[in-house]
C-alpha cells in the first residue's frame, strides 16, 4: 500500500510539535505539508513547508489526512474575534478547502467542555468549531477534547505553570467520572490523533482526557 500524503496547520505549537515529529517518523506518511506564517528552520526529506496567510488561503494540497492543532488564548489574542479567527474559523476553513479538493479525514484538537450552548466564550467557539466540521463529510472525523494540557512549551505562561503544578497534585484524586478532567500530555494527543488517522474507521469520534490519556 503506497504511503500517504499528510497536511498539519499548528505545526510549531506544543501538541503540532509532538505530532510533526510522528508525522515525519512515520511509515505512513511519504509527504507531510505544514502550514505556517514564518519558516521554521525544520528540514527533512518528506516535508513541504508552505509560507501562508490563513486570511487569504484559497488553494490546498495532495493529502489524504489532515491535522489541525491550530490553537490560541484570549490574552494572546487580544480579542474575542481574533480568538475566534483562530480556534473557529481558520480550522472550518481549511477543512473545507481540503475535503472539496479530496482530503479523507481530519483529526482536530479541541477542548474539554466545548459545546454550541456553553455560556463560556472560549468553550462555545470550540462547540462551533466541532458542529460546523461535523457537517463537512469527512468520511473520519477525530476531535480530541484534552482537559489541561502538558508538555515543554517554548512560549512561558504563569498561568499555565500554576496550572501544571495544581493538575499535577489533583490528578491521581480524578477518579471514575472525573478521569476526564485529568491533564494530559501533549505527546500523547498526538499519538491518538495519529492512531485514529490510521486506524481504517469511519465516522466521528470525540476523546476525552482519560482516552488520550492511555497513549502516553
Amino acid at each position: 500500500m503506497a504511503a500517504k500524503s499528510a497536511l498539519l496547520l499548528g505545526a510549531t505549537g506544543l501538541t503540532g510539535g509532538c505530532l510533526l515529529d510522528l508525522l515525519l517518523q512515520s511509515d505512513e506518511y511519504d509527504t507531510v505539508f505544514i502550514y505556517v506564517r514564518k519558516p521554521t528552520g525544520i528540514v527533512h526529506t518528506k516535508l513541504r513547508e508552505r509560507i501562508i496567510d490563513y486570511d487569504t488561503i484559497t488553494e490546498a494540497v495532495e493529502a489524504e489526512d489532515v491535522f489541525c492543532c491550530l490553537g490560541t488564548t484570549i490574552k494572546k489574542a487580544k480579542t474575542q474575534e481574533a480568538f475566534k479567527k483562530v480556534d473557529l474559523i481558520y480550522p472550518v476553513s481549511i477543512a473545507e478547502i481540503q475535503f472539496k479538493a479530496g482530503s479523507k479525514r481530519y483529526m482536530v484538537v479541541s477542548a474539554m467542555g466545548a459545546s454550541v450552548s456553553s455560556s463560556i466564550f472560549y468553550s462555545r467557539v470550540k462547540g462551533e468549531m466541532e458542529s460546523q466540521l461535523q457537517q463537512i463529510g469527512y468520511s473520519c472525523l477525530g476531535i480530541s477534547r484534552p482537559s489541561f494540557i502538558t508538555g515543554n512549551r517554548t512560549e512561558k505562561r504563569m498561568g499555565e505553570s500554576i496550572g501544571i503544578i495544581l493538575f499535577s497534585l489533583i490528578s491521581p484524586f480524578l477518579v471514575g467520572p472525573l478521569r476526564k478532567y485529568r491533564s494530559v500530555a501533549a505527546s500523547a494527543i498526538a499519538k491518538a490523533m495519529l492512531h485514529l488517522a490510521n486506524s481504517g474507521k469511519t465516522g466521528n469520534y470525540i476523546l476525552l482526557s482519560d482516552q488520550l490519556k492511555t497513549f502516553e
